[in-house]
């Protein structure tokens, strides 16, 4: 049986890498290969360290978490160089030697915490010479590879939290603390596992980097062209074949890479240039892709980054997070796919035929088995064992299901690319979580926490829709201007606190501002995933956000309905969380309709005020609004089917007339 038909014939993703360039680019000079090598094996190194260690255990705290430190310190220059483009310019030599300023440094820190262990941990509340010289070398330097890696806003942030937590006793009234001196700092941010070395590497060092990894290994494995290519043939043939294609295939590779950009570029490649062809405009086919990646971040079994700090912080095992987090990320993409579904019935668009895609069944047959290292996830999450002995095993799964064919199986050269890779990717996650630390150490100290939370409490009054709309808007904001993972962990500390004191369950209030931050991912003015599908769908980046904002409109309501009725995120008892669930997807299934203007037929304004007040009436936690949005419903769905049976019925007396 055919494995694939036309246009879907062969998907592989090609990623550069310096154990590629080292290896076959012969117009390198030796030199230029000696230095990729040598990146190339400290990443490899590394991705061994955490690969061996998930399996083995770890080191104590702070050894495991300054080690981890200590390889993206050096990871973080070689990957991320000044832009020195002319080394015979004064700015040229200035940055050339800056960068190697900055991996001479690095080494010595790295050197007096790897030697030096011992005493540092003895020392922790009394800090010598060397540890505040040391540890505040450590500080500067987290702060510049975080602004290499991910730009100036965490780092702008972090700094303005240092500066707040070392002069804001001189700040008058409620907002001014007490003094703290800079050896008390210092000691905080480096001898102790509050700062640098806190609960926030500590996840990142155990838990998020194994997953990381294993995204390396699936980008290099057929794992996930196999999700892709199962989503062409379940989807591809129906009303927006292509665009539910991208919706189903980001769910799929959502799954197991748990990152809305490297989603839109996987998925992306196949799925923008097919919807572009049946006739979807070049910023809708982007903006849906986005919208769709960005679903991969709440979408167990492997979620963002993000998730697995949310599982420390509220000390609760990943994998009832992950049950927890369930029925939102269905819904996200059921949002997302009805925008799409509507949108085609609304203009008509054409379908893919049968012939030119992947059979189902046939690639069921001869490629079933490459979903196992996602089914490994889920087994060992249930049978009780650790995120990180999960992520061991889903590598060697990879390893062991791609070696049954030929054109499946990893060479040496290809296992190293993919470790390389997924150290590759860690680096800046890493360099984040590290400066998120600083952070978190400050609000510690200053219980600026407290301070924020009474802020927040007095400008909504304490009604709790006017302080979820507040802590929206500041994840909307934050989010904007950094990764996930560092929108998360500054609301974590200043706006989770404010909201649980409103009375939300914690789960909700950190799955809320989880939520935003992701959502920033196609919100504009700054909307990476959106500009990333723009970019492949060749369309203007600014139109592309515009429009991912618009489809994932339904999705901004969803933090809202958990909040409210915690059923959605499986609190409660049964009946509770059936109807959570039954009436957030009417909900959601109505207002993708009001949305976009069509049911069965086009709606004039008149029905889609009905429809969209029906919407809210199944969002909101009352059973009385429930049963007004039912007998909203049942009119405008008999109004629609009347309307429909209508249309039909003069098509017909037209054609017989002709």
């Amino acid at each position: 049986m055919e494995e694939s038909r036309g246009e879907t014939k062969e998907l592989e993703v090609k990623i550069p890498t310096c154990v590629d360039s080292a290896l076959r680019d012969k117009s390198l000079s030796s030199r230029r290969k000696l230095r990729l090598g040598i990146m190339a094996a400290i990443a490899i190194l590394w991705s061994f360290f955490h690969i061996y260690t998930s399996y083995f255990g770890i080191m104590e705290a702070w050894r495991h978490r300054s080690l981890t430190l200590s390889f993206v310190l050096i990871l973080s220059f070689l990957y991320y160089p000044s832009k020195a483009k002319n080394l015979k310019s004064l700015k040229g030599v200035l940055l050339f030697v800056l960068d190697n300023l900055g991996i001479i440094l690095s080494l010595i820190v790295i050197a007096y915490m790897w030697f030096g262990y011992d005493g540092i941990i003895d020392r922790e509340g009394m800090p010598n010479t060397n540890d505040l010289i040391f540890g505040g070398l450590t500080v500067f330097l987290v702060m510049e590879i975080t602004r290499r890696t991910v730009g100036y806003g965490m780092t702008v942030l972090s700094l303005c939290f240092v500066l707040y937590m070392l002069f804001g006793y001189l700040i008058p009234g409620d907002m001014g603390i007490p003094k703290i001196d800079l050896a008390k700092f210092i000691d905080t941010m480096f001898n102790s596992t509050y700062g640098l070395f806190g609960i926030i590497m500590g996840a990142m060092s155990t838990v998020v980097i194994i997953f990381v990894i294993f995204g390396g290994f699936l980008s290099f494995s057929k794992v996930g062209d196999f999700f892709i290519r199962f989503s062409y043939g379940l989807t591809g043939h129906r009303v927006g074949g292509p665009a539910k294609v991208a919706v189903v295939a980001s769910g799929f590779m959502g799954m197991v890479s748990g990152a809305a950009a490297s989603n839109v570029v996987t998925t992306g490649a196949f799925t923008i240039p097919l919807m572009k062809r049946v006739g979807y405009k070049p910023e809708f086919a982007g903006a849906v892709e986005a919208s769709a990646s960005m679903g991969g971040q709440i979408m167990p079994p492997v979620m963002g980054a993000a998730a697995f700090i949310i599982a420390e912080q509220l000390r609760i095992p990943y994998i009832k997070l992950c049950f927890y987090a369930l029925v939102p990320a269905i819904l996200h993409f059921v949002a997302v796919g009805m925008m799409v579904h509507y949108e085609a019935r609304r203009k008509n668009l054409l379908t893919l035929s049968k012939k030119e895609l992947p059979d189902v069944l046939g690639i069921v047959k001869s490629e079933g088995y490459l979903i196992l290292p996602v089914i490994t996830i889920v087994v060992f999450l249930v049978l009780g064992y650790t995120p990180q002995t999960a992520g061991f095993w889903s590598i060697i799964t990879i390893l062991l299901v791609t070696i049954f064919k030929k054109s499946t199986r990893m060479r040496w050269d290809t296992i190293l690319s993919a470790m390389e890779t997924g150290a590759k990717n860690a680096i800046s996650i890493t360099a984040v979580c590290a400066c998120a630390g600083i952070i978190v150490g400050a609000v510690i100290m200053t219980g600026l926490g407290l301070k924020l939370s009474r802020l927040v409490l007095l400008a909504s009054g304490g009604y709790p829709l006017l302080g979820l709309f507040f802590v929206m808007i500041a994840s909307l904001i934050l989010g904007m201007g950094m990764t996930t993972v560092s929108a998360y962990v500054i609301l974590a500390v200043l706006a989770v606190p404010a909201l649980v004191k409103m009375g939300f369950l914690p789960l909700a209030a950190h799955m809320f501002v989880f939520y935003f931050a992701i959502v920033s991912n196609v919100t504009p003015p700054v909307a990476i995933a959106a500009y990333a599908a723009a970019g492949i769908a060749q369309g203007n980046p600014f139109k592309t956000a515009i429009e991912g904002f618009r489809i994932s409109l339904c999705v901004f309501t969803l933090p809202y309905i958990f909040a409210l009725n915690p059923g959605l995120l499986m609190q409660g008892s049964a009946f509770q969380i059936a109807e959570a669930i039954v009436s957030a997807t009417l909900g959601i299934l109505v207002l993708t309709s009001t949305l976009q203007g069509w049911m069965f037929v086009r709606m004039n304004n008149f029905v889609r005020l009905l429809t969209g007040i029906a919407a809210f009436g199944f969002l909101f936690p009352n059973i009385f609004c429930s049963l007004g949005g039912v007998v909203l419903l049942s009119a405008t769905v008999l109004i629609q089917w009347r309307t429909k049976v209508r249309a039909e019925s003069e098509r017909s007396t037209a054609a017989l007339s002709v």
